[in-house]
């Protein structure tokens, strides 16, 4: 069965319906209480939800509107810090982070971070809260054994062939921490330098499988069992 370890989708009805309707496994994300409510309808049970404040939106939302959310959701996320694709202030979004580490920590609920250009610091963060921890799309060649060392499960992306960090990354992840994402279409137009649709979506799924699993010397159905138990591994 395929599964989708991280999707935004981004109001998409068709989407949500096409996953319902294929079995596809998808942890969707919320970031925004707007969001939530949006995607609690889309998915009408049939998916889990992950909620977090985003560092893009850091700034945003004070800790008072978040909070119901982040009691109702059983995964936060995805949370972390950006030096590369927002100016939101680092301290800022250092301080948002922290507090939703601790929340997660403290009610035991299993995270998915983001990390892009500020892998260290996350880094240093969430060894200071064990938990189980999912790192979204990770594109950097550095750090990358010490997230492993720390048990972290790790999504590989649509760009798994055109990002040298990626490719290394998908051979090298522990089997039992290793899943797929599309992090959503919009996502996967920018990855891959084409449009896609809601119909391309399984295909990209299992594109993503057959290439790591060539990368990895395995069969892509083993692959895909693989990715789905870890999936729901970490879902529980």
């Amino acid at each position: 069965m395929l599964c989708d370890a991280h999707c935004h989708l981004d109001g998409s009805s068709e989407l949500a319906a096409l996953q319902r309707d294929e079995h596809i496994l998808a942890l969707i994300n919320c970031q925004s209480p707007t969001e939530w409510e949006t995607n609690r309808q889309l998915v009408d049970g049939h998916q889990p939800l992950s909620f977090g404040i985003h560092p893009w939106q850091a700034t945003e939302l004070r800790w008072s509107e978040i909070t119901p959310y982040l009691e109702a959701t059983n995964i936060i996320g995805e949370i972390g810090m950006d030096s590369v694709w927002t100016d939101v202030n680092l301290l800022e979004q250092a301080r948002i982070f922290e507090a939703q580490l601790r929340f997660a920590h403290d009610h035991r609920k299993p995270v998915v971070l983001h990390t892009k250009g500020c892998e260290r610091a996350v880094l240093t963060n969430i060894q200071k809260y064990p938990n189980r921890y999912l790192v979204h799309w990770y594109a950097s060649p550095e750090y990358q054994a010490d997230y492993i060392r720390l048990d972290c499960y790790f999504t590989i992306g649509p760009d798994v062939l055109t990002d040298p960090a990626v490719t290394q990354l998908a051979k090298t992840i522990p089997l039992n921490r290793l899943l797929i994402e599309t992090d959503g279409l919009a996502a996967v137009t920018w990855a891959q330098h084409r449009p896609v649709t809601v119909t391309d979506y399984p295909m990209i799924l299992k594109q993503s499988l057959r290439i790591i699993a060539n990368l990895r010397g395995m069969a892509p159905a083993e692959l895909e069992a693989t990715v789905y138990q870890n999936l729901q591994q970490f879902l529980s």
